[in-house]
């Protein structure tokens, strides 16, 4: 037998050392650690995929795929005998493995060849550039924000099973350690830019995997099972104090660190439209953030004035400054949809003061407090930019259906701009120049040719609506007008019209799409642009007051400071209608699937009547994610109760194990083996069991233990070591070790009832 001796003095006990593991490995090491990582690039995978919209759990299949390949190659290139050759062989797996990666990550195959590398790294550079300030799950179209997205995830795992089973000097594999780092990182940046169902859970079985990289390929047959259910008590009192750690404030505040380390560059936006191909930023970079009591459209800018073609703001709209309505609909109207917002510039630089609805009073802080028109400019000095707040008072009016169709049609005299446009051929902005003035809805004749300054020389317009280009709009807006009974039908009717399956969101629209005739009638696809000035146009054709606005759409709440992250994907522009009683009313009929739009859940009364502005769902939500709070958020405290059945079952099972450990050992023999080992205790090769016993003659009741073993083992006697015996043997083994010492010793040889005549097997 060969086994550890016994020394009984303190001397003896200063010499222990641990030794090394016996028995046959459970798996060879490149099956454990093989399977230990494709279980880890499987579970990161799939989260970092869910950074995409739509998520994209393909790539996470093929990124699999790729890390068991490069497994499987660098097994086969590490038995090269030649070193150069063995390396050489290596190399060209790893520039094989990256490529495979980066295409199935989304880089386009030809970008991978030599003449177009400066194009792919300077690609890779400008999304890497943008991801700081991209929101997730990214829902944009820059293509290499998206790439860089995807391939993010496919080369980590690729690269992790290259560092894993990268071959070694002396017949050493891999890199264990900075590989694991790689696959952590797969999971933990995903679980950090998302909020997934079961946290707590997802992260048990993270660590479960992390055990298994690093103790697998090391695990014992005849510990697997001790292995296991160590490992299952450690998650489980991890799930039971999870939440006595969580908290409101973060350990580290990681979205302030991605603000701050996001590029210093500040987008600049031009609101006018021109329906050409959209060039505006696309690459997620935060603009603003909102703090108010609901959602809304972040208004930068009104668009009044349709002049050669497209839409404009004017420099001569006569309409009172303050466009408030007569609230004689709905006394309560002016407190209901009234509210002051909170306004912090992040990465934009604009002159406009970025509001909502119709802005009562702007408060730009050192600048002043000044009452203003919507679309309002800074006053003076230089514009708005990144750290400048500003609060101001806002009246975004919600009416349901039902109060729009009853508004009616008492316009007063100053909307009479808002159903008029501008001759092809009138000089820009000139504010006394002719204009084409449409009867106002429900009041039939014709159009009129009039100028603004002297309106009765009003004369018939048919001639210049055919000049403008325009005369199919003017029969769609006749048509449409005819089928509606009042101002809100019609509007129903042009949104019915623009939601038809033939009109397509694209923005990179056809050339014909430049116009809004050409749009309408023959491209029939185009951007926000295209679809809020072409209803806004066939709504005063209609005579129903309505202008574009142009700025941001919701964006998506922060659930942690309750303000509205808007970011460059949310510029938009959208439509606005005049009701009497209630005044300007948002409608938006670009489809839902737009950026702009998809990245809120605003609704639009054309979209949702019904809502209120507590049915609206969560913003910034996407699908397989929500946003519950811990636990410990909900009830404002720890579970205690929770925490502490958690503790107890914990508790139980390490105590099942101690007791499975009792009769782990096949024989006692085997056990003695196991126990001196655990011990520290160390001897010659070839101890024999007379050998011990006389190291513990000065110990009666150990020297029985091993005198009990020896009878058994030969066969002079059945009898098994009595209770005394083994805690005899125990106290041998803590000799000379203090407290941690008798710790180990028993850890080493448990306590163990043994029933009367039950033998256990050798």
């Amino acid at each position: 037998m060969a086994t550890a001796a016994l020394g009984g003095a303190p001397a003896a006990a200063a010499a222990r050392r641990r030794t090394a593991p016996t028995g046959a490995a459970l798996l060879p090491l490149g099956a454990a650690r093989g399977a230990a990582l494709l279980a880890l690039a499987t579970f990161g995978g799939l989260h970092w995929m869910q950074m995409l919209e739509p998520p994209a759990p393909g790539r996470a299949a093929e990124a699999v795929g790729i890390a068991a390949l490069a497994a499987v190659l660098l097994g086969v290139a590490g038995r090269v005998q030649r070193p150069g050759l063995r390396w050489a062989a290596a190399a060209a797996v790893a520039l094989a493995v990256i490529g495979l990666a980066l295409l199935a990550g989304g880089v386009a195959d030809e970008d991978l060849r030599p003449d177009r590398w400066d194009a792919l790294v300077a690609g890779i550079a400008r999304g890497v550039e943008a991801l700081p300030g991209v929101r997730v799950p990214y829902r944009g179209v820059d293509e290499w924000t998206r790439t860089v997205i995807g391939a993010g995830g496919t080369v980590l795992a690729a690269a992790a099973a290259l560092l894993a089973f990268w071959p070694r000097r002396r017949g050493r594999t891999g890199y264990p350690v900075p590989a694991l780092g790689l696959l952590v990182v797969l999971y933990v940046v995903p679980s950090v830019a998302l909020i997934f169902d079961a946290e707590a859970l997802r992260g048990a079985l993270l660590v479960l995997l992390l055990i298994a990289f690093l103790r697998l390929e090391r695990l014992r047959a005849h510990d697997a099972r001790a292995a296991g259910v160590a490992a299952g008590a450690a998650v489980l009192l991890a799930l039971a104090i999870g939440p006595a750690l969580d908290r409101p404030a973060p350990w580290w505040d990681y979205e302030t660190w991605a603000l701050s380390a996001a590029s210093a560059k500040t987008t600049t936006f031009s609101w006018d439209h021109d329906y050409r191909p959209l060039d505006w930023p696309r690459d997620g970079r935060e603009l603003l953030r909102v703090r108010a009591k609901r959602d809304a459209y972040w208004k930068a800018e009104n668009l009044d004035a349709f002049e050669r073609g497209s839409w404009r703001r004017s420099f001569y709209t006569g309409a009172d400054l303050t466009q408030m309505p007569d609230h004689n609909a709905d006394p309560g109207a002016a407190d209901k949809w009234t509210e002051r917002i909170r306004v912090s510039v992040r990465n934009l630089e604009s002159r406009e003061v970025i509001t909502a609805g119709v802005a009562l009073d702007v408060d730009l802080g050192t600048r002043g407090s000044t009452t203003v028109a919507p679309g309002i400019e800074v006053p003076s000095g230089r514009p708005l930019r990144r750290g400048d707040a500003y609060s101001a008072e806002v009246y975004v009016p919600e009416p349901t259906e039902a109060q729009l169709r009853t508004a009616g049609t008492d316009y007063e005299f100053w909307l009479s701009d808002y159903w008029s446009i501008g001759l092809p051929d009138a000089p820009r902005f000139d504010a006394d120049g002719d204009r084409i003035r449409f009867p106002p809805f429900g009041t039939g004749g014709r159009p009129k040719l009039v100028n603004r300054r002297y309106v009765r020389d009003a004369r018939p317009a048919g001639a210049a609506i055919t000049a403008s280009g325009l005369d199919r709009t003017w029969a769609l807006a006749q048509r449409l007008r005819e089928q509606a009974s009042t101002p809100y039908g019609y509007v129903r009717q042009v949104e019915a019209y623009l939601r038809q399956s033939e009109f397509t969101y694209t923005e990179t629209p056809p050339r014909s799409a430049e116009t809004l005739e050409g749009f309408l009638f023959d491209a029939k696809a185009g951007f926000c642009q295209q679809y809020s000035g072409a209803m806004a146009l066939l709504l005063r054709m209609g005579g129903v007051p309505a202008r574009v606005a142009a700025g941001f759409s919701a964006g998506s709440l922060d659930r942690k400071t309750n303000e509205y992250v808007v970011r460059d994907l949310d510029a938009h522009s959208w439509v606005e209608a005049w009701f009497p009683g209630y005044g300007w009313v948002t409608f938006d009929p670009t489809p839902s699937a737009a950026p702009p739009r998809s990245q809120s859940a605003i609704a639009s009364l054309a979209n949702a009547p019904s809502f209120s502005s507590g049915d609206r769902p969560d913003i910034g939500v996407s699908r397989g994610v929500n946003s519950r709070r811990s636990i410990a958020q909900q009830d404002g405290g720890v579970p205690w109760p929770l925490v502490a059945i958690g503790v107890l079952a914990a508790a139980l099972l390490g105590l099942a194990l101690v007791r499975w450990r009792r009769g782990r050992a096949h024989g006692a023999i085997p056990e003695l083996e196991v126990a001196l080992r655990r011990a520290g205790w160390t001897a010659p090769p070839g101890t024999t069991l007379q050998a011990l016993e006389r190291l513990v003659a000065g110990n009666p009741a150990a020297a029985g233990y091993l005198q009990a073993l020896r009878a058994e083992r030969y066969g002079a006697a059945a009898a098994r070591p009595t209770p005394a015996q083994r805690r005899g043997l125990r106290a041998e083994l803590g000799r000379g070790g203090g407290v941690s010492g008798r710790v180990r010793a028993w850890w080493a040889l448990p306590p163990r009832v043994t029933s009367p005549g039950r033998r256990r097997p050798r």
